[in-house]
């Protein structure tokens, strides 16, 4: 347990490395001490690096016992508003089943955060989920209204567009017809490649 000085030491940078090095390595027996320090961590304004390396991680190695303090800090004002991905992404991911993740991205959509709505769709892609038709034309539906910036900001839709060349074609063609004209040429091309059934080149998780 060679991290625990560096998660106990306070400094941004130490818990940076070695909640890094613990990710790289999916070490285990750091979640307590993961979740301890993100408590402390977040309440630092300007270590978002530090803080969306700590919840990754504590997703990375499967600290489900985490999801309670994850669901809560989901709640507060952060300025970088990244936080509220990071925290989405590893809360979907650590649900213990498909089916929790998308109540979770369901429930994200009607709070009608945009960044959290993108972690959730991000742990889709991450996870490839493929969800029952229904269920499809709710997330399709969803997340059609957040275009804005796309390129700049990975939206929503591109979470689920990447995602998609997994899921029956007559339930999202429609979509990933209205993804090929956004004013992003990454998109563009994810949609494209979901329509023909293949996996994307570009990685977004």
């Amino acid at each position: 347990m060679e991290y625990i000085k560096d998660l106990e030491s306070g400094s941004s940078p130490k818990l940076r490395k070695a909640a890094e090095a613990i990710y790289r390595n999916k070490l285990q027996g750091y979640c307590s001490y993961l979740i301890h320090a993100l408590t402390k961590e977040i309440r630092k304004k300007k270590a978002w690096r530090t803080q969306c390396q700590l919840i990754k991680t504590i997703a990375g190695i499967d600290c489900t016992e985490a999801l309670p303090i994850l669901n809560q800090l989901l709640d507060e004002k952060y300025e970088s508003t990244i936080l509220y991905k990071e925290i989405g992404l590893a809360i979907f991911i650590l649900q213990s089943t498909e089916q929790e993740g998308l109540e979770f991205l369901f429930t994200s959509i009607r709070k009608g955060n945009v960044h959290q709505i993108c972690g959730a769709c991000a742990g889709v892609l991450k996870k490839k989920v493929v969800p029952a038709r229904e269920d499809i034309r709710r997330i399709t539906s969803g997340i059609q209204l957040y275009t804005e910036h796309e390129g700049a900001i990975i939206t929503p839709r591109c979470y689920i567009a990447a995602v998609a060349y997994l899921w029956p074609l007559e339930e999202t063609r429609d979509f990933l017809e209205s993804c090929k004209k956004s004013t992003w040429k990454g998109l563009v091309e994810i949609a494209d490649s979901s329509l023909q059934g293949k996996k994307s080149k570009i990685q977004l998780v």
